[in-house]
């Protein structure tokens, strides 16, 4: 009997031990599955699919520490930031800045909005008894609608119209205005903890024009190629990818904003276009999965003990805000040429958060890990909600404008 079991040496030891290329691809396999089967049988956006199995996959045990996206060089944190990077860039590729100066109520109503979001969100919190800046940080966050939910929904059903487009404006402008203030609260934090006035000066100075420049560097050197190579065709969209994991690399060297950067660079490239340029949806099938990633891992990265234990006031807080977006979109949509109703239309469409709040929440706690606790445990349950809700209030708004047909 020995000598036969020795014999078999080559078979692999039982019980069998699963590496993180099975777990990787398990969950790959259920995200898409998932995301196919609420598609199919309930006409749903497939990102909830993926974030749905993102926040088992948590619960099961195989979570990823917020921080760790931000201070670590794992695969999971360079997947996040390439599939947040790739569709920011596209995102920002997308919006028509000069649709401002013909319509200047589309601008007063991106900054009322924002501000009456801030607003609302630090009153109620300060109010349910937390700290002053816990309640700005929160509120910072809050104003920021999810870009890459809105482009994914209006992709995903065909969506097309005014309505459409304003939508995704209003998301872009409210994540540079969050991406913004949260530089200069992060300066403050420095201050208030550190004890270092020069480094909440410079801090975000250095953040702010490293990440512009090296915008402007991307977006040169992809309007450099666009004359000479197809950025249709898939495989060329290759270079983009390439230049954008370059882009990565250096600011993850340089400690500079993966958020600001690639949207900059994406808006500087349409508005320098006599036309907006063309490429495949997410840069071809290697983009698509690094989308559908994104939105597993950002699930998976949700603290579930953050999440039950901030459950309540993440309700109020998500009522607050929608309350906030739709009431200024009630009374600034007409006179920017909408009716009454594509004007609450559009306000609820701006509730959705996924990624870039994630982020925002994550850059802070991988700095001040007692401080971003406490600002997980609202910011985390909040985006759990938004991130299964939040795509469904996108379609039905744009179903209710009428720019998705049956």
């Amino acid at each position: 009997m020995e000598n036969t079991i020795d014999a078999l040496f080559f078979l692999p030891s039982w019980p069998l031990q699963a590496d993180g290329i099975l777990l990787a691809a398990l969950t790959l396999v259920s995200a898409a599955l998932a995301g196919e089967a609420l598609f199919k049988f309930f006409r749903w956006p497939r990102i909830i699919g993926y974030s749905l199995v993102g926040m088992i996959a948590g619960a099961l045990g195989f979570g990823v520490q917020a921080g760790a996206l931000v201070r670590e060089r794992s695969a999971f944190a360079i997947v996040f930031d390439m599939g947040m990077a790739l569709l920011l860039f596209e995102v920002g590729g997308r919006v028509n800045l000069s649709w401002l100066r013909a319509n200047p109520w589309l601008l007063a109503t991106s900054i009322a909005e924002a501000v009456l979001t801030f607003v609302a969100v630090t009153v109620l919190i300060i109010s349910l008894g937390y700290d002053a800046t816990l309640a700005t940080a929160t509120a910072i966050i809050m104003v920021a609608t999810s870009p890459a939910v809105v482009m994914r929904v209006t992709a995903e059903f065909k969506a097309q119209g005014q309505l459409s487009e304003r939508l995704l404006l209003l998301a872009v402008l409210s994540t540079v205005y969050a991406v913004v203030a949260q530089g200069f609260l992060l300066g403050w934090l420095h201050h208030e903890y550190g004890h270092n006035l020069w480094a909440a000066l410079l801090h975000p100075l250095y953040v702010f024009g490293g990440s512009a420049l090296l915008a402007f560097v991307l977006a040169w050197a992809v309007a450099w190629f666009e004359p000479h190579i197809d950025l249709r065709d898939e495989h060329a969209s290759l270079l983009v990818l390439g230049l954008l994991l370059l882009m990565i690399a250096l600011l993850r060297a340089f400690e500079m904003s993966v958020l600001l950067t690639p949207l900059l660079a994406g808006m500087w490239l349409r508005h320098r276009a006599a036309r907006p340029l063309v490429w495949p949806r997410h840069f071809g099938s290697v983009g698509g999965v690094l989308v559908l990633l994104l939105f597993v891992i950002t699930g998976m990265s949700l603290s579930w003990s953050s999440v039950l234990g901030g459950g309540a006031v993440a309700l109020v807080i998500v009522g607050v805000r929608s309350l906030a977006k739709i009431s200024v979109l009630a009374l600034l949509g007409p006179p920017s040429g909408l009716s009454m109703r594509q004007s609450f239309a559009l306000g609820v469409a701006l509730c959705p958060m996924s990624a870039v709040a994630f982020a925002l929440t994550a850059q802070i706690a991988a700095r001040y890990a007692e401080f971003g606790a406490a600002l997980g445990a609202m910011v985390f349950s909040t985006i759990a909600i938004l991130e299964l809700l939040g795509p469904l209030a996108v379609k039905w708004s744009l179903r209710r404008s009428g720019e998705i047909q049956p």
